[in-house]
């Protein structure tokens, strides 16, 4: 790794490259989203069994990718005000996502307000990630924003009920699987970014 802006993106974004995490995300997400989708009736305790597996095996495996990620290529130490900054980002975030959800849930809207808040976040994420390299790097990042952009939109732009098309019961669920199978990829195409960039640290010994 030679290119100094690589370097520095890479140093900067140690974290968000780290991609396998979001894997096991993607995945649960996907199989929750099925699993809603499956329901003909209200989810009682024996039903909520199943997810609630799904997210216990989903935190262990990210445990130990986490491990993994800092055996083989160690760890980059942040600085006090990049953690509270993305603290602060996260938290709003994430009312904004509970604030779009209850809205999507709750009236009938030709949108997903859920697909374009998560799209507009990958766009942010975007800039903050790549501000300080001014380079064009992670391009999943546009392109699935501009895919959710779409997909959230689609019953204003002449595709009415899509999601029934798809074999989903609701809008949201079909939102929902599409987050998670483009967090999949991302994280599959992250992680590869970071083989290719960073030399694991039994191989710099």
């Amino acid at each position: 790794m030679n290119d100094m802006r690589e370097i520095r993106f890479v140093a900067t974004n140690f974290s968000n490259l780290q991609g396998l995490k979001a894997v096991p995300l993607g995945i649960l997400l996907v199989l929750v989203s099925l699993w809603a989708n499956s329901l003909d009736h209200a989810a009682g305790f024996t039903d909520l069994l199943v997810p609630i597996l799904e997210a216990l095996g989903t935190f262990t495996l990210i445990i130990v990718i986490d491990r993994y990620y800092r055996r083989t290529f160690g760890r980059v130490q942040r600085t006090p005000e990049s953690l509270r900054l993305e603290g602060l980002i996260s938290v709003i975030g994430g009312v904004i996502a509970l604030g779009a959800v209850w809205l999507d849930m709750t009236r009938t809207l030709p949108l997903s307000l859920v697909g374009l808040v998560f799209a507009a976040g990958l766009l942010a994420d975007y800039v903050r990630i790549t501000w300080l390299v001014k380079g064009r790097f992670l391009l999943y990042y546009p392109i699935g924003a501009l895919i959710m952009a779409v997909m959230s939109i689609l019953p204003l732009i002449g595709l009415p009920e899509w999601w029934h098309a798809c074999g989903f019961v609701s809008q949201m669920i079909g939102i929902t699987i599409v987050i998670g199978i483009l967090s999949i990829i991302a994280g599959f195409w992250g992680h590869i970014y970071l083989v290719r960039t960073l030399s694991p640290v039994t191989e710099e010994k």
